[in-house]
């Protein structure tokens, strides 16, 4: 047994979960930086302040519920942090169908419920506009009210919904930087599972091997095979203890404690790390872009997601002599969006678009090519597109979202 090398892998181990330590502080620096509630109560004040409401307010989806974050203008306290149930009155109607709600004449309107009238009366808000927030499901609502017998106007609600598109903006890039830093920390969670499984958890192998070697040499010293036997036990429930942390360290999801991983999010990882080998690999500049939260996705989605950009990163390094490439993944309410997208003439070289499936002189060599690619995604009611022209090409693939869990 070879105690160094023993004690070089510890402290390789311990330099790794360092790193991931590191790494996830930087997470939560960067999403600190473009935390969500800041936005909304900068875009509140200026709905107030600048576009004629009396009254700005705005909420985020949290779970079931749009909770109310941010406020400007409010005389009260009434409706400061209020939990919306999905479905109910001016916000939780947008939050749930993901489009606007002008209600003119609030008391009177039959388009909202009217749980919240005693909140919103406490204001004495009489005309109120939501507009949802987010690409995709919406992630918040921004609200503008007056009081009085005025009226909402049409530039008021323009200018809302300026501010509403901004809003959207800054989430989704929040969204983006979140899937990428949880991208990173998936990865290196994964790269310590394997250092513990290929180094410690081998080393555990070893020193059990070779305690049963001693055991069987000990017949004669009973005293002395019982504490090999007990140290046997220990090896046994030390390796147990390491596979239950290397399943976690794949598993687990690194957002929060109270939520579990989904293939969207280990797609997300997936991706990050595939244009980070495609670069190691070949030199070229890769980048992975997303827009918004890491999707919902079922396994079926996911795995022909990662096809697709196995099988654009094959072109590229086949045909493109592209000097970057970008891989951008974005989604709405129902359908998601996968682009390979690199800046060189590409396996046409003549400018136009690849009609024909394959047909390029050199095709791809991933068994049977895009033909089998596109099938894939017409099976799921999706569609595939390869277009290359004097810009670049691009390998698009769009596949409705599976619906939710009730």
């Amino acid at each position: 047994m070879n105690g160094g090398g023993g004690s070089e892998r510890e402290a390789e181990v311990l330099a790794a979960l360092a790193e991931l330590d590191r790494i996830e502080r930087a997470r939560n620096h960067r999403i600190g930086m473009l935390d969500a509630r800041r936005t909304l109560r900068a875009v509140a004040e200026r709905a107030r302040t600048e576009h004629g409401f009396e009254l700005g307010l705005g909420g985020l989806v949290e779970g079931r519920d749009l909770v109310l974050r941010a406020w400007s203008g409010t005389l009260h306290t009434t409706l400061h942090d209020l939990r919306i149930p999905l479905g109910l009155g001016v916000g939780g109607r947008v939050a749930a169908v993901g489009s606007a709600v002008v209600v003119r004449d609030y008391y009177r309107s039959s388009r909202i419920t009217h749980d919240f009238d005693q909140q919103v009366g406490s204001e004495a808000v009489t005309g109120m506009i939501g507009l949802p927030i987010g690409t995709g499901p919406a992630r918040g609502v921004l609200y503008g009210a007056i009081r009085g017998s005025g009226q909402i106007g049409d530039s008021a609600i323009d200018g809302l919904t300026r501010l509403a598109h901004l809003a959207t903006l800054a989430v989704d890039v929040a969204d983006g930087a979140a899937t990428l830093a949880d991208a990173a920390v998936t990865g290196e969670r994964r790269r310590i599972a394997a250092e513990l499984h290929d180094g410690v958890g081998a080393m555990l192998f070893g020193l059990g091997s070779s305690v049963r070697d001693l055991r069987a040499d000990t017949a004669q010293h009973p005293e002395l095979a019982d504490r090999l036997r007990r140290l046997e036990r220990e090896l046994g429930d030390a390796a147990a203890t390491l596979r239950a942390s290397v399943a976690r360290l794949h598993h687990d999801r690194p957002a929060g404690p109270d939520s579990t991983a989904s293939d969207g999010d280990r797609l997300a990882a997936d991706l990050a790390e595939t244009l980070r080998d495609f670069e190691r690999r070949t030199g070229t500049p890769a980048t992975f872009v997303p827009i918004g939260p890491a999707p919902r996705l079922d396994a079926a989605r996911a795995a022909l997601l990662r096809r697709t950009v196995a099988e654009g990163l094959l072109n590229v390094e086949k045909h493109a002599r592209a000097d970057s490439v970008a891989v951008t993944l974005t989604h709405d309410r129902n359908r998601l969006g996968l682009a390979v997208i690199d800046d060189g003439p590409g396996p046409e070289p003549n400018g136009k678009p690849l009609s024909r499936w394959g047909s390029a002189p050199h095709a791809p060599a991933t068994g049977a090519g895009l033909p089998a690619l596109r099938a894939q995604y017409e099976r799921l009611g999706g569609t595939v597109h390869l277009h290359s022209d004097e810009d670049g090409t691009t390998l698009r693939g769009e596949l409705p979202l599976p619906a939710p869990p009730a």
